[in-house]
């Protein structure tokens, strides 16, 4: 065999060999890398999830993360979360908990039931979303207005102008098809769209689910509102329902500290 055709054979499997020796320890480091990292999703950088507020595709990002630092019980599918509500404040980097994640937050506590209200009936002193804590006041109507009327039984009258009531958190904002538009925006007066969407009915915009979450709960309602909603026990029912005869419910938020949402 000629010496040439032998070096040539030499180098082939030279080669072969060499390849088959790369192609090996890349599926090694490769299986390593897999028991070593996983996925993991978290919040993106430069965002930050607040309490019940939708989360959307352009709030988390799926990264691979060492097994060690994965959480116990971290979501490791984007779909999974989004649409989903956190339970508190969720910060850029952190990984998102699947317990503290829900679909059906705020509902009814015990000695509780919902309770929603036409809008006409409530004016909103300040931009409202759900999940709000809210303090709930009456303004009386005019004096003139409430002549005749007796003294009011479930809360006392103390003055000519407003009454504090009590304390709530608001539940639900829903356009008048019933569908959730989370957010609220304070109004003097009705306008004549709003009016025109209570009797019949606002027509949603064709945006996507998710899209109309984000939309929605960043002051951008693809809806107009007609109805909000409290949980309440039966006792702040009846307070309600009386003070509506005295005047006008006005609900403003409260800042609540981070000690206080978790």
């Amino acid at each position: 065999m000629k010496k040439q055709t032998l070096f040539m054979i030499c180098l082939i499997s030279f080669l072969l060999a060499g390849s088959s020796f790369y192609a090996a320890t890349q599926y090694i480091d490769a299986m390593a890398a897999e028991r070593l990292f996983a996925p993991v999703v978290k919040v993106a950088q430069g965002k930050e999830i607040a309490p019940f507020e939708p989360i959307t595709r352009e709030d988390v990002v799926l990264i691979s993360e060492e097994v060690d630092e994965i959480l116990p019980g971290s979501a490791r599918d984007v779909e999974s979360v989004i649409g989903r509500r956190s339970v508190q404040t969720i910060y850029e980097g952190e990984q998102l908990l699947t317990n503290k994640l829900t679909d059906t937050q705020l509902l009814p506590e015990k000695g509780q039931a919902r309770y929603e209200f036409p809008l006409m009936y409530i004016q909103p002193l300040t931009e409202l979303r759900k999940g709000d804590h809210v303090k709930i006041w009456v303004k009386y109507k005019p004096i003139t207005e409430l002549q005749g009327l007796p003294n009011p039984v479930q809360f006392t009258k103390t003055n000519d102008t407003a009454e504090f009531l009590f304390e709530s958190q608001l539940a639900s904002v829903r356009d008048s098809n019933g569908i959730e538009i989370y957010t609220l925006k304070p109004s003097l007066l009705p306008s004549p769209d709003h009016m025109d969407a209570v009797f019949n009915g606002s027509r949603e915009k064709p945006t996507q689910n998710g899209e109309k979450r984000y939309r929605d709960y960043r002051v951008q309602p693809t809806a107009l509102p007609a109805f909000v909603g409290f949980n309440l026990t039966d006792q702040q029912y009846v307070i309600l329902s009386e003070a509506m005869s005295y005047g006008m419910l006005q609900v403003g938020h409260i800042m609540v500290t981070k000690e206080q949402a978790s």
